[in-house]
């Protein structure tokens, strides 16, 4: 028995070793569907990981450090229940301009259709 196994819990040296077998991306993807959050493919072209979609392992805890190129980039990218433009013409030009083409088509036939 090493030095660190002495002081973990049986459970938790089981979950240690399991996160070491998986894919670390896998172990990234899973943690981020725990929580609600959409994430994109890693980046064949990153300077930090190189498409792998993470950096390494924390050293203590095992777990794998996800690269900031599978994140959403944009607030408008993360998925939105509805999105409310402003009525000035000016400010809905400059949100319009934030977000990606295709969601800007979706969401003014959305409005036409309502109107």
């Amino acid at each position: 028995m090493s030095e660190s196994q002495k002081f973990i819990k049986t459970e938790e040296a089981e979950a240690v070793e399991n996160l070491m077998e998986m894919d670390p991306l896998a172990v990234i993807k899973a943690a981020a569907e725990g929580i609600g959050l959409i994430l994109n493919d890693p980046k064949p072209n990153c300077k930090k990981c190189h498409g792998q979609g993470y950096l390494g392992r924390n050293s203590l805890t095992k777990e794998p450090i996800p690269c900031t190129c599978i994140f959403p980039k944009y607030e408008s990218q993360r998925p939105s229940e509805e999105s409310i433009l402003p009525q000035n013409r000016a400010q809905r030009r400059a949100a319009m301009k934030k977000i990606s083409n295709k969601q800007a088509k979706q969401i003014l036939n959305s409005e036409k259709k309502k109107d």
